[in-house]
C-alpha cells in the first residue's frame, strides 16, 4: 500500500468515526413525523423548521448509557438481578422486581416515540391479569425515586394503552373520561388501537407547554391540558410483565 493509499484510508476512517460520534451525541437525522406535520400547533414547534431535524436516540441499542435503574427491592443503580439487559439491540425487561429505568436528563416540549412488544412471562401480581408497563414523563429532578414517582403516565397495558395516570399528586384536565381512581387519577383513552401479542406497537407522546397527547399506532387516543408538571425525566416501567423496548427516540419541538 502506498503512502497516499494509507493517508486515504486514514481519512475515511476518521470521517466515519466522526460521523458515528455525531450520531451518538446529537441523534440521527430523520424526517418530521406525519402527526407533527399535520399538527394544529406546528407553527409553534420552532425546532421543526428548516427541513431535516435532529433526533435524540434516548436508547442507543447497545447499553443503558444516559439512564439509571431503580427497583423497589434494591434501589437506584443496583440492578442485582439483571432485570434490564440489552439483547440484540433491544431492551428486555424480564418482569420482576418492580422498578424502572429513568433518563439522567430532563426534557420539555418534545415528541417521544417508543416501539415495544410484550413477552410471554408474567409474575405476581400479574399472573391472571393484563400485562402492564408504562412511560412516565415530567418526573421532576427534585422528586424522589419511589414506586411510583411524581409524573404523568402514558399507560402501556394490554387493553389500556394510552390512558393517563396522574401520579404522585399531579393534576391535569382532559375532555376524556376520568375513571375516578383515588388517590391517583386515571383518564381513559378514547379507543383501543393496540396490536395483539406479540406484535410490535408504537406509542407516541407529544408534550408542549402545559399540554400533552398520547398516540397508539398512529391514532390520537388521549389528550390533556393544564398539566401541573411540564418538564422532567422520562422513565419506563418494569411492572411484573416481560416487555421488549426496541427504540426510544425524542425530537425537541421548541
Amino acid at each position: 500500500m502506498t503512502s497516499y493509499q494509507i493517508i486515504g484510508c486514514a481519512l475515511i476512517f476518521l470521517t466515519f468515526a466522526c460521523s458515528q460520534k455525531k450520531q451518538e451525541t446529537a441523534g440521527v437525522r430523520q424526517e418530521i413525523p406525519e402527526i407533527l406535520q399535520n399538527h394544529s400547533e406546528k407553527v409553534s414547534f420552532t425546532k421543526l423548521t428548516g427541513g431535516n431535524v435532529e433526533w435524540i436516540a434516548l436508547f442507543n441499542g447497545r447499553d443503558l448509557s444516559g439512564w439509571y435503574t431503580f427497583t423497589q427491592k434494591y434501589g437506584k443503580n443496583n440492578d442485582v438481578e439483571k432485570q434490564f439487559p440489552v439483547e440484540d439491540g433491544t431492551l428486555h425487561f424480564n418482569g420482576e422486581p418492580m422498578g424502572y429505568i429513568c433518563t439522567n436528563d430532563s426534557y420539555r416540549n418534545y415528541y417521544l416515540k417508543i416501539v415495544f412488544r410484550w413477552g410471554e412471562k408474567k409474575y405476581p401480581p400479574r399472573e391472571g391479569g393484563p400485562r402492564d408497563s408504562g412511560v412516565l414523563y415530567h418526573f421532576p429532578d427534585t422528586a424522589k425515586n419511589i414506586l411510583w414517582p411524581v409524573s404523568i403516565e402514558c399507560q402501556i397495558q394490554e387493553g389500556d394503552c394510552g390512558d393517563y395516570w396522574l401520579v404522585g399528586g399531579t393534576t391535569a384536565d382532559s375532555p376524556n373520561r376520568d375513571a375516578g381512581n383515588d388517590p391517583q387519577v386515571r383518564i381513559v383513552r378514547s379507543a383501543n388501537f393496540e396490536n395483539p401479542v406479540p406484535e410490535w406497537n408504537t406509542i407516541e407522546v407529544i408534550c408542549y407547554d402545559d399540554k400533552s397527547e398520547h398516540y397508539v399506532n398512529g391514532h390520537l387516543v388521549n389528550r390533556a391540558y393544564n398539566l401541573s408538571v411540564t418538564e422532567g425525566k422520562i422513565l419506563l416501567q418494569l411492572e411484573a410483565a416481560e416487555i421488549y423496548y426496541k427504540t426510544v427516540d425524542l425530537l425537541p419541538l421548541k
